[in-house]
């Protein structure tokens, strides 16, 4: 019993140490942030020029503004050269929270993002290509049936850039299986080898998920078909909806047109037998 209690208060003992180093590193933090508050901070300080957007200085530069003054020369003055916006990039690239970002959509590849390529680029030349090497003859024909000729042409090298594509995927995910099972044995043997197998690991998933990202035009197609294809339905079910309500509208037109023609023939039989 003893044994047991001198157990208990050697564990409490312990939580207690433990609890007083955690609060002495609080302690020592927050003295350091006290001292010079701009070394550590849950949130970065706000820019030190946000001081000089005052109802003053902003009511000055709308009245520099609408005076005729450029932004060139609002810039000049002290107080107000901050309010003046800034001018837009002439790159095509901004960084935005460690990572670059495009101004415009672009379809950046691998190479671009300086990640190896390990699957083959073979996509087959355009209807366009193919038209530079053939004869007079053959561009003649061509152009009289332009418009289906472009339509098949594209449908099969979809096709064929489909199959391609997949081919690249089956062999680079049995890669992947291959090379994890290689890790796991690395790991096994000799852990200090295995770095560079996880890179490679890296890079075939890397290439995987990029070749599956090549199918998202496929897929917004496909889903925009979708969605025609339901408002299309609905829109035929409301029409639908709209006939019947009209033929029962004319249905009940009809059956009052009557009623009124018969009551009007009453009226004129007990009319005629009263004279």
């Amino acid at each position: 019993m003893i044994h047991v209690k001198s157990k208990r208060l050697n564990h409490t003992t312990n939580e207690l140490s433990e609890g007083r180093q955690y609060y002495h590193q609080l302690a020592s933090i927050f003295c350091i942030m006290g001292d010079n508050p701009d070394i550590a901070a849950l949130y970065p300080p706000p820019p030190p020029f946000y001081k000089f957007f005052t109802c003053e200085n902003v009511s000055t530069f709308n009245s520099l503004r609408q005076s005729g003054k450029s932004d060139k020369e609002i810039s000049e003055i002290q107080d107000i050269k901050f309010l003046v916006p800034p001018q837009r990039p002439n790159k095509d690239q901004y960084r935005s929270f460690g990572d670059i970002w495009w101004f415009k959509d672009k379809y950046v590849g691998l190479k671009e993002s300086g990640v190896q390529q390990i699957y083959d680029d073979a996509s087959p030349p355009s209807a366009g290509s193919q038209a530079n090497t053939s004869t007079t003859e053959n561009v003649l024909i061509e152009n009289v049936n332009k418009d289906t000729e472009n339509i098949e042409n594209e449908e099969e090298i979809e096709e064929v850039f489909s199959g391609t594509r997949i081919d690249e995927l089956k062999k680079m995910t049995k890669s992947l299986l291959l090379n994890y099972l290689e890790l796991v044995g690395l790991l096994a043997k000799n852990p200090a080898l295995a770095q560079p197998k996880i890179d490679h690991i890296r890079t075939i998933l890397i290439n995987i998920h990029h070749l599956l990202n090549s199918y998202r035009l496929h897929q917004s197609r496909e889903t925009l078909i979708i969605k025609l294809q339901k408002k299309l339905e609905e829109t035929k079910t409301e029409t639908l909806g709209i006939h019947d309500t009209c033929s029962r509208v004319e249905k009940k037109l009809d059956q009052l047109v009557n009623r009124l023609e018969e009551f009007k023939a009453g009226n004129k039989a007990n009319s005629d037998g009263n004279q």
